[in-house]
This record gives structure tokens, C-alpha cells and sequence, in this order.
């Protein structure tokens, strides 16, 4: 097994009396120590071939150590009993009965049982989708843009608090209407919830009520106004308040606990996913410089950080039943934890799993974001947020490295594996070779909006920032249902149908944008789903042309061969 987690930390096994076991033993209780929540993973292969592991002591989230009693639940660890106990959510329970009966709110889905978590998902969905989210990308292109470019270049920084911190909190305020005055106090929250931060029980218990008590006030507001007749605005919370699906709209209460949920899941665990990828980036300087060279790489590397070292560790559930796991025989009531992050180190789905590789073909089956009706919900507008994040390192600085500080791990749950603190040092780009994205001329901004707008299905954005005499070519063979030359406002509008009808764009990523006066070059990366519900994804190159600000000639050079092939292969 290679070096065990005795040998790293030195701990012995209580059971081992009348069992096979290994050279060195180790119980579950060892699982919830700083050493090991500082670095899991030698733990978690040690204790898999035993799994299910009785003994495992630890708190859910929401609740408060030193005023709550911990749990005491059997340690999933292989990736066959986490995934088979993730989809069956009528034997294992989701709902926290702890948190229930504790001061700070119930999370909204996370802890919901069917079927009342489908009638709410379902009203959800509504208005957290993907569509929504990736709306925000040239916004948050531009906000994150604006966040590096304050970053100093040459010297030491913490790269948790001082970027990745402020990513997520600004995203949240820009969701629920907020000013970024607030994003500081979203942090303090999430870290109080998920029970990372060093605080008493009574300073954990009195920032779960100041969060329920934000969320109140502020959700409080916009119903009286949308009440007295104000026009909703773009906000989460007006589309929450107003969201309605088979007939059924959320509560108020329901409203404010997702928005609580929102905070305390969206915020810490992005940050500590930025925080991982970071790491990954100075851990593996070759796969980094792939990335930096191919921007449609990004994917890839975020798939393979999420597996190797994902923030989210494990989630609690309750047996409802008696059941059979591997070679234990769980009891109705007994508490369970699903360790995610060990199923990701499991060996028998990923060879090798310890090491790092950007061409895994498998890495994104991970299952950091979950599995099952419990997906995270989340997890499109995480993934953008780092992917973002990524981009906007990548264009300013020309590389960097770990500053002379030692990095400092997280060490009180395992409810997020990362760093609280890791000192970097960015080496800025010549000036002629950077620009900050907050400068970005006027022809880039409407581009960008318009590869943001396609997937969202924003045609009347779309429209807006085109030509009266827009002339546009796709150059690709006859198989391609929308290949062709098409001429005027009218041929566009008449090129986007022909797309539409044929495919579904469920993602255009713009990655280098090459500008000389009224001309770009544009070059990314695209997603689609035929009708038929083949999906394929390709590179492409687009050459456009702007009169005043608008797009005057668009010339589509993607993969038609790649294209072409697809809809042959469904005739």
C-alpha cells in the first residue's frame, strides 16, 4: 500500500482483534484530528479496504461544538458504497435532525427529503439556471478583472483572503442585490456555519442568527416592495419571491433558507476551491503552463482539482432502514457519513489516484459536487467563478509562484479540505502585453455580451448588438443545417433559428480576443446538444467586424468537419 496513515501519523487501530488487517491499524475516530483533516487522503486509503468504518465522530454543519453533541456514524469510503448510498435517498436520509433542534437555519435541498425536495427544486430551478448563471460571465468577467488588477505584483500575498475570498462574496452580493460592503460579512458567516472558523460556541450561535437575521430583513424588503407594485428587478430574491412551478411557489421561510443556503455553500466552498486550484497551479507547473498556453484545457484542470483535492470532504446522512453495506449491517437511525472525497481516491475507478493528470479521461466523474437527486445545485456558478478566476491570472500575470510564508492548512472540519492561507508571489506582464479587463474597449465588451447572451438564449440582447446590414458566413459543408452565407439583420435572425432548431449551445467561450481597430479575432471554445441529444463540444475561430460598436461582418470558422460528422451520424 505504500506509506500507510500509521506510518505518516502514528496512530493504531482499537478493533483489529480477530481481523486480516494491514501492517498498521487505524479506527475511525482518528479521521475527525487537525493531522488528519490537514491532508485526509493517507487516511482515507488505509481505512477503505474496512469500509463501512464504524466509530466516526463529528459534527454536521449548523451545528455548534461545545453546545451540541457530535454524531457517531459508519465511514463510507469506497467509491461503490458512496455512490450507491448517494443515489438512494429513501434509505438514507438527508434531513439533520441536530440542526433541526439547534439555533441556525435548516439549509434549504441540502437537507430536504423527497418529496419535498423535488417540489422545491423543481420552483427553484426556475430561476437558478444555467442560463442565469452563465449570463454573469461578462459581468464577472469584468468584476474579477477589476479584483486582480488590484493584486500587487513582486511581493508576498495570501491568496485565500485576499482573491479567492472576495470572488464568491462579491458574486453573491451581485445575486441578491446587495453592495459588496456586504461580502465580508458573507465570509464570516459561511465560515461560522460550516464550522471552520476558531469561534466559541456562543460567538458560532450568534453569527447563525445575525445571518438568518440579514436574510430576513432583506427578503422581508423586497416582498413589501414588489407588494406596493415596484417592478422586480434582477435579483434572486424578486425571482424567488415571484418563482411558481406545477402551481407551487416557495414560503417565505423556504425563500430566506435558500439564500442562507446559497451563502454558506456558494461562499466557503468556492473560496476553498479557488484556494485548491491555486495550489494545483504551483504544484503542477507543467499541466498550469498547458493551460495557460490552451485556455480550453481549464475544464480538464478544474475536473482533475475537484477529484484530487476537492474542498467538499463528506455529507451526513441517516439510515432509515436496517441495510447491508459491504460487510456491516447499518441499523435504522444509525448516522452516516458519505466521504465524497475518498470515493474520488479510489483506486479501483481512478488508477493512480494520487497523482495529478490533466488528460485523465475520467476525472470528471468526481463527485465533489455529489450524485443523485442531491446534485449541487451550485456547481455551474462555482466552476465559473474559478474558471473565471483563472483567466484573469492568467492574462495579467506572467506567472507565479509560492512566496517564502508557509501555506497554512485548514484544520478544523473535514467539511472543506484546503488551505485557510497560501503566500504567493504574482510576477506581472510587460505593460504592452497586458490590459486589464476593466479597460477593455468598447468592441470587446459588446462581443463578449454577445458569446454570454447565444447560450442564454438572450436573442433580444443578440439582435440588439448587431448591424442593420450585418453580413454573416458559416463555412461549413451541406450536412450542417445553418451553413451558408446569410445577408442583412433579417439572415442573422435567420442563421440564429436554422442554429437553434438544429442544436441546443450549451456553452461559447470566448478564450483569446485578438483586436486591431474595428477587427477582432476571436478564438474559444464550444458546447452544444443536437436535438437528438448528441452532445459534442468544438474549438472555433471567429473573425468579426464592428461599425459603430456593432457587429457588421461575422465570419464562423468552427470545427465543420467535427460538426458535419455529428449530424451525418444522426440521419
Amino acid at each position: 500500500m505504500g506509506d500507510s496513515f500509521g506510518d505518516i501519523y502514528g496512530f493504531a487501530h482499537p478493533h483489529a482483534e480477530g481481523r486480516a488487517m494491514s501492517i498498521l491499524e487505524f479506527a475511525a475516530t482518528d479521521l475527525a484530528t487537525p493531522e488528519v483533516i490537514a491532508n485526509p487522503y493517507p487516511a482515507y486509503a488505509a481505512l477503505r479496504p474496512y469500509s463501512p468504518v464504524p466509530g466516526y465522530v463529528d459534527y454536521p454543519p449548523g451545528t455548534v461544538p461545545g453546545v451540541d453533541e457530535p454524531v457517531v456514524a459508519w465511514a463510507l469510503l469506497t467509491h461503490e458504497q458512496v455512490r450507491d448510498a448517494a443515489r438512494d435517498h429513501q434509505t438514507f436520509s438527508s434531513r439533520d435532525p441536530l440542526q433541526e433542534a439547534s439555533d441556525a437555519p435548516t439549509l434549504m435541498l441540502v437537507n430536504t427529503d423527497q418529496p419535498l425536495h423535488s417540489a422545491h427544486r423543481k420552483v427553484v430551478n426556475t430561476v437558478f439556471t444555467r442560463s442565469r448563471v452563465e449570463a454573469m460571465r461578462p459581468w464577472l468577467v469584468e468584476r474579477v478583472g477589476q479584483l486582480v488588477a488590484d493584486l500587487p505584483a513582486g511581493r508576498e500575498i495570501d491568496a485565500v483572503h485576499e482573491l479567492c475570498a472576495h470572488v464568491p462574496a462579491v458574486v453573491m452580493c451581485k445575486f441578491f442585490g446587495a453592495p459588496d460592503s456586504d461580502a465580508p460579512k458573507y465570509e464570516r458567516w459561511a465560515n461560522a456555519f460550516m464550522l471552520s472558523a476558531d469561534l466559541t460556541g456562543e460567538e458560532r450561535n450568534a453569527s447563525n442568527l445575525e445571518l438568518g437575521g440579514y436574510f430576513v430583513a432583506l427578503c422581508q424588503a423586497r416582498a413589501e416592495a414588489l407588494a406596493a407594485g415596484e417592478k422586480p428587478g434582477d435579483g434572486l430574491i424578486d425571482a424567488l419571491l415571484l418563482a411558481e412551478a406545477d402551481g407551487e411557489k416557495l414560503t417565505f421561510e423556504e425563500i430566506v433558507r435558500f439564500c442562507i443556503t446559497l451563502v454558506v455553500a456558494g461562499s466557503e466552498t468556492s473560496m476553498y476551491f479557488g484556494a485548491n486550484v491555486i495550489d494545483a497551479l504551483l504544484d503542477h507547473p507543467e499541466a498550469a503552463a498547458r493551460v495557460r498556453a490552451d485556455r480550453s484545457l481549464i475544464k480538464a484542470f478544474l475536473d482533475e482539482t475537484l477529484r484530487l483535492t476537492g474542498p467538499p470532504q463528506r455529507l451526513f446522512r441517516i439510515a432509515t432502514r436496517d441495510v447491508q453495506v459491504g460487510d456491516a449491517q447499518i441499523k435504522a437511525g444509525d448516522w452516516v457519513a458519505l466521504f465524497f472525497a475518498a470515493a474520488n481516491h479510489d483506486p479501483e475507478v481512478f488508477p493512480d489516484p494520487e497523482r495529478f493528470d490533466l488528460d485523465r479521461p475520467n476525472a470528471n466523474k468526481h463527485m465533489t459536487y455529489g450524485l443523485g437527486i442531491h446534485y449541487c445545485l451550485g456547481a455551474p456558478l462555482a466552476t465559473l467563478e474559478v474558471e473565471v478566476m483563472v483567466g484573469a491570472l492568467f492574462d495579467r500575470f506572467e506567472r507565479m509562484e509560492r512566496g517564502p510564508s508557509e501555506p497554512v492548512p485548514q484544520t478544523a472540519t473535514l467539511l472543506q479540505h484546503s488551505r485557510t492561507r497560501i503566500p504567493v508571489v504574482l510576477h506581472e506582464k510587460s505593460t504592452a502585453m497586458t490590459a486589464p479587463t476593466s479597460t477593455e474597449s468598447v468592441n470587446v465588451r459588446t462581443t463578449r455580451t454577445m458569446y454570454a447572451a447565444v447560450p442564454a438564449g438572450d436573442v433580444e440582447t443578440v439582435m440588439a448588438n448587431i448591424h442593420p446590414d450585418i453580413e454573416t458566413y458559416y463555412y461549413g459543408t451541406d450536412d450542417v443545417p445553418y451553413a451558408g452565407t446569410y445577408h442583412g439583420a433579417a439572415g442573422f435572425g435567420e442563421f440564429l433559428q436554422r442554429v437553434g432548431t438544429s442544436v441546443e449551445v450549451l456553452a461559447m467561450d470566448p478564450q483569446l480576443i485578438i483586436e486591431q481597430g474595428d477587427h477582432l479575432a476571436v478564438f474559444g471554445h464550444l458546447k452544444f446538444r443536437t436535438l437528438k441529444g448528441t452532445e459534442f463540444e468544438s474549438d472555433f475561430a471567429h473573425i468579426i467586424e464592428l461599425r459603430d460598436g456593432k457587429w457588421f461582418v461575422f465570419r464562423d470558422f468552427a470545427n465543420s468537419a467535427l460538426v458535419a460528422r455529428v449530424f451525418a451520424s444522426e440521419k
